[in-house]
C-alpha cells in the first residue's frame, strides 16, 4: 500500500474540509474544456458556511462541496460504489486526526459551469463521518482542479458563482488585489491577528469558520493565551482534537480591519514555522465580494456594504445528525448546553417542537441564534431541556 501525504485544512467549527496534498508527485492535471465566456453557477450556502453546487461526475448529477483547501477532488467511498467507480490504487494518508485509508481513481469526468474536466484523478475515501458532523451528505468535495482552471467569482448575496476564462476577466475597480504565495498545491493569504505582523494563512473555502490558529503560534503570544475561551473540538477526517473557541479583538485582511472575530485556537502546528497552519475560512471571506484567480496565484477582495455579522456558536455543543435525531457528540464545559444539563450521548428528536429529520440542517442553525434566546430540546426519552443561547466566549 502506497503512503502519501494528506494535509487537512483545520476548521474553526466542526470539521475540516478534505484537503488532500500528495507529497511528491501528484496525479497529472485533467484536461479542461470550457465555454469561452462567463458562466453563472447557482450555489447553496449550507448553514451559512459551506458552498454547495450541483454538478455531474461521470454523468451522475450530485451535490459537491467546494474546497480551495483540497488539492485533489475527493469522492465518498459509498457514493463512488453506487455510481460504479472502479477500484483504484490503495494509499495510506495522514488526516487532521490520524491515518486514513483511501484510493486514487483515474479517468473520471466532472462537469459544471460550462466546464468539463476529463481524465481527472480523484481520491476515494469514507466521508460519512464528516457529513454527519456537517449535517449534509458529502458525496464529492471539488478541489483545486476547479479553482486553477478559471477565475471563480463569488456573489454571496445572490448565491451565485461566475466562471470566467482568465483572458476574459476584468477586476472590479474598487477591489484589493493580493498576490498570493504558494505552499505546495495551496495558496496562502496574509492576515494580521490581534495587532501582530501579518502571517501567511491557508486560503480555505472548505473552512466554515472565520479563522483558526495553531498552538505553535498562539501559545507563544500572551495576548492570545490570556483571552477568555471555551473548550471546543477541531479537526476533521481521522478525528478531532481539543481546541479553544475565542473572540479575537482585531483581525486585518486585505487592508480592512475587523473587530471581535470568532476564532479557533487549535492544537499542533510547526515548531520551525509557528504560524504555518493558520487558516482563513468562509467567515472572513464572506465579508468581501471574492474573485479567486488561484491558477495565477491571485485574489481580488472588494469589501461588501451588505456584509453579514460574524456567526458564532451560542449553544456550546456539537451534534451528529443521525437520521431522525441529533446525537450530542461534545458539550463544552461551562457553556450554555452544559449549564442546561445536556450531556454527551443525549439524543435530541425535536428542537422547539420541530422534529429532527434527515434534512433538518436545511433550516437556519438554531445554535447560532441571538443571545438570550431559549431553545427547547426534546430528548428521545421524552424529557426536555432548555438551552438559553449566550455569548459564552
Amino acid at each position: 500500500m502506497k503512503k502519501i501525504g494528506l494535509i487537512l485544512a483545520a476548521s474553526a467549527a466542526l470539521v475540516a474540509g478534505t484537503g488532500w496534498a500528495i507529497a511528491q508527485h501528484g496525479p497529472p492535471p485533467p484536461t479542461v474544456v470550457m465555454a469561452g465566456s462567463a458562466h453563472p453557477i447557482p450555489f447553496e450556502l449550507f448553514r451559512g458556511n459551506r458552498v454547495i453546487v450541483t454538478a455531474k461526475l461521470n454523468g451522475n448529477a450530485t451535490e459537491m462541496i467546494l474546497d480551495t483547501g483540497a488539492s485533489i477532488t475527493t469522492v465518498d467511498r459509498a457514493y463512488a460504489k453506487s455510481i460504479g467507480l472502479p477500484a483504484g490504487q490503495k494509499v495510506t494518508a495522514l488526516g487532521a486526526g490520524g491515518t486514513v485509508e483511501a484510493e486514487l481513481v483515474s479517468n473520471v469526468t466532472v462537469e459544471l459551469g460550462g466546464m468539463r474536466f476529463e481524465k481527472m484523478t480523484v481520491a476515494v475515501m469514507d466521508l460519512e463521518p464528516v457529513g454527519r458532523g456537517i449535517g449534509h451528505p458529502m458525496n464529492v468535495v471539488l478541489g483545486r482542479e476547479f479553482f486553477n482552471s478559471a477565475v471563480i467569482s463569488i456573489d454571496w448575496a445572490a448565491s451565485q458563482l461566475k466562471v470566467t476564462p482568465h483572458a476574459a476577466f476584468a477586476a472590479r475597480k474598487d477591489a484589493a488585489t493580493l498576490e498570493l504565495k504558494r505552499r505546495g498545491p495551496f495558496n496562502t493569504i496574509p492576515v494580521a491577528i490581534a495587532g501582530a505582523n501579518p502571517v501567511e494563512a491557508l486560503l480555505d473555502l472548505g473552512n466554515g469558520g472565520a479563522l483558526s490558529v495553531p498552538e505553535t503560534y498562539w501559545g507563544e503570544r500572551p495576548e492570545l493565551t490570556s483571552l477568555p475561551y471555551a473548550e471546543g473540538q477541531a479537526g476533521g477526517v481521522g478525528g478531532l482534537h481539543p481546541s479553544r473557541n475565542v473572540t479575537l479583538p482585531r483581525v486585518v485582511l486585505a487592508g480592512k480591519s475587523f473587530a471581535n472575530v470568532p476564532a479557533t485556537l487549535g492544537s499542533g502546528g510547526s515548531n520551525h514555522e509557528p504560524a504555518r497552519m493558520t487558516n482563513v475560512g468562509i467567515g472572513l471571506l464572506k465579508q468581501f465580494h471574492v474573485d479567486l484567480d488561484l491558477g495565477r496565484d491571485r485574489i481580488y477582495l472588494t469589501p461588501r456594504a451588505d456584509a453579514p455579522a460574524f456567526e458564532r456558536d451560542r449553544a456550546g455543543a456539537r451534534f451528529d445528525l443521525l437520521g431522525d435525531r441529533l446525537k450530542v457528540a461534545f458539550v463544552s464545559p461551562r457553556g450554555p448546553a452544559a449549564l442546561a444539563g445536556l450531556k454527551n450521548g443525549d439524543e435530541i428528536v425535536a428542537v422547539d417542537g420541530v422534529k429532527v429529520t434527515p434534512d433538518f440542517y436545511g433550516a437556519r442553525d438554531w445554535s447560532r441564534g441571538s443571545a438570550g434566546t431559549p431553545v427547547v430540546l426534546q430528548r428521545a426519552d421524552g424529557s426536555k431541556v432548555t438551552v438559553t443561547l449566550k455569548d459564552y466566549y
